[in-house]
């Protein structure tokens, strides 16, 4: 499949839209679904049935023409309008996307979608918590504290609104890499859950890029990171040699004030940034070379292996050994 067909394949009217068409009334199988509580908001509870059998990632064309009422669901959903526009209500809030944009919905958000036109075609990713996991994320090429940071946004790691809105309408490779993918999706051949997954790495690469700008250009409360993604790529730089005071003096900041502010923005203290990044960096090496796992230690500034042992299994949930055993063991398992 190419382009073109895939284009033509999704602006063709299914039987469902044909009917909403003419009588856009909500769905029957709405009857049959549980209705819960969620934030004080009465919503259907969509499930992991809605994705396909054995499946961690469903792609899929949003139905046009109808409402869908208030709903949560069990999976992390990406909207991505392919063409024309959509509004949905997140919570109590009244969301407009436009061609090009992205959202992203956690689990358990109460929300909404607006019916839309024939011209609106809406892609729906929906992903598994399992998918939308470590192992995925780390695959991201941006590995470090600057990555993490960004990624939270997305994700359930930390306290947030559990959703987030991309300006990704003028970003040139996600409607590119979201073709690709749906084209492998629909018409699936050798290796072709290989390939889906390189193009979700690659368009969250992308969408960390644009979330990134639209912290360092907005104004607005909900994304003023601005001198938060700036300390962070300071400190991905200079992690083996800066200080708290150091770092505070570089930005013209109060120590004390840097301090608070990195922890009330990340959820780490100073130490713990310094921390991860270093441990980021032994992941890449134990992966990437031959390098002892005690010269891996020396070179990012531990004489101590037991504290770099105990520090690495708390973060990644195995041994410097156990981690490189098992690249080790992957690497094999992509050649048989």
């Amino acid at each position: 499949m190419n382009h073109d067909e895939l284009d033509r394949m999704l602006r063709v009217l299914t039987e469902k839209e044909l009917k909403y068409k003419s009588n856009p009334v909500i769905s029957e199988r709405y009857k049959k679904m549980e209705i819960i509580n969620c934030e004080g908001h009465d919503a259907y509870l969509f499930d992991d049935n809605d994705m396909n059998m054995g499946e961690n990632i469903t792609p899929r064309k949003h139905t046009r023409f109808v409402e869908v009422p208030m709903h949560v669901h069990t999976y992390i959903e990406l909207s991505y309008v392919y063409s024309g526009e959509f509004t949905e209500v997140i919570k109590d809030k009244t969301v407009k996307l436009k061609e090009g944009q992205i959202s992203i919905i956690d689990t358990g958000i109460p929300h909404s979608i607006l019916p839309t036109t024939e011209n609106d075609i809406i892609i729906n990713i929906l992903m598994s918590k399992e998918y939308f996991s470590t192992a995925f994320l780390s695959r991201l090429s941006s590995k470090g504290i600057i990555s993490e940071f960004l990624i939270n946004a997305i994700s359930d790691k930390r306290d947030h609104d559990n959703y987030i809105i991309f300006n990704s309408e003028n970003n040139k490779k996600i409607p590119i890499y979201i073709r690709e993918l749906l084209c492998e999706y629909f018409d699936k051949s050798l290796c072709s859950n290989e390939i889906i997954d390189c193009f979700m790495v690659l368009i969250f690469s992308e969408l960390l890029r644009v979330f990134q700008y639209d912290s360092s250009h907005s104004n607005s409360k909900s994304l003023n990171n601005a001198p938060v993604i700036e300390i962070l790529n300071y400190l991905e730089k200079n992690y083996m040699t800066c200080t708290l005071i150091s770092t505070a003096k570089h930005f013209n900041f109060h120590p004390n004030y840097l301090s608070n502010l990195i922890k009330k923005t990340t959820n780490r203290s100073f130490s713990e940034i310094i921390l991860l990044q270093k441990l980021t960096r032994a992941s890449i090496l134990l992966e990437n070379t031959e390098v002892p796992i005690y010269g891996i230690a020396n070179e990012i500034g531990y004489n101590n292996l037991n504290f770099f042992y105990k520090k690495f299994k708390e973060y990644f949930g195995v041994t410097p050994k156990e981690f490189r055993d098992n690249s080790i063991s992957k690497s094999i398992q992509k050649f048989k």
